[in-house]
């Protein structure tokens, strides 16, 4: 009389037991992924700089960095093909083409810039309000129309531009053909005639101005662009 009910008692059972080793079967997956996780958790974040004698000239490992000087404090992903610049600074630090020494990646937050108007040469002011027109205006340029742009949710302007003439200064022996930026080590950033840049521009980045650029021979831009933009997509800033 009471057989049936058994009968489903035992059926029940059967089957709790079947969803429980499936479950457990589920969680043993679980646990594989949550490893290959935390793997990928583990791989190596490198700092910008990097080790000068170790990566002078030499490639720098493609993966996630990290900027220890530099500030506004900022983090990216390197993929192969790039080396040190020559500038590591509180305001500067860049990037060169492991296979092209004309091809660069530069961020400044410089203070100072060189004035190139005026009778006197090349003169060192305080860096302008706003970056994208005083560069824009600056005679040795020819800009193009500005644009509206975005770098790690900061919003700026960026508009390319071609070197048309340089600067001679007895003031600035062997400086760059058209130094642009004063860094806090007294040294001078520019470009060279004949190049063609794209300037980025962020004017409020954790309260600092951020001039971003893209150099490379007139002929070599438009290879190099994709490459330059693809780090700059993955810039993330970091701190207050």
């Amino acid at each position: 009389m009471h057989r049936p009910t058994l009968m489903r008692s035992a059926l029940s059972v059967g089957i709790l037991t079947i969803l429980m080793l499936a479950l457990t079967a589920c969680g043993g997956g679980s646990t594989a992924q949550e490893e290959e996780g935390n793997k990928e958790e583990a791989i190596e974040v490198h700092t910008i700089p990097e080790d000068s004698q170790v990566y002078e000239g030499k490639p720098l490992p493609a993966g996630d960095y990290v900027s220890e000087e530099f500030k506004p404090a900022m983090s990216f992903t390197l993929e192969k093909g790039w080396t040190r610049g020559g500038t590591e600074l509180r305001d500067a630090w860049d990037l060169r083409d492991i296979e092209n020494d004309a091809f660069w990646l530069v961020f400044t937050s410089a203070e100072e810039v060189y004035d190139p108007v005026g009778s006197d040469g090349l003169k060192i002011t305080p860096a302008p309000e706003d970056m994208a027109a005083w560069l824009r205006a600056n005679p040795h340029l020819k800009p193009e129309a500005p644009k509206p742009t975005n770098v790690g949710g900061e919003k700026g302007v960026q508009f390319d531009a071609v070197v048309t003439s340089a600067v001679e200064s007895p003031e600035c022996p062997g400086c760059v053909d058209l130094p642009l930026f004063h860094y806090s080590d007294g040294s001078a950033a520019g470009v060279e005639h004949g190049e063609k840049i794209r300037f980025i521009v962020l004017e409020d980045v954790k309260g600092q101005t951020v001039t971003i650029f893209v150099e490379a021979t007139a002929l070599g831009f438009e290879e190099f662009l994709p490459k330059a933009q693809q780090v700059i997509e993955m810039v993330e800033w970091k701190g207050t």
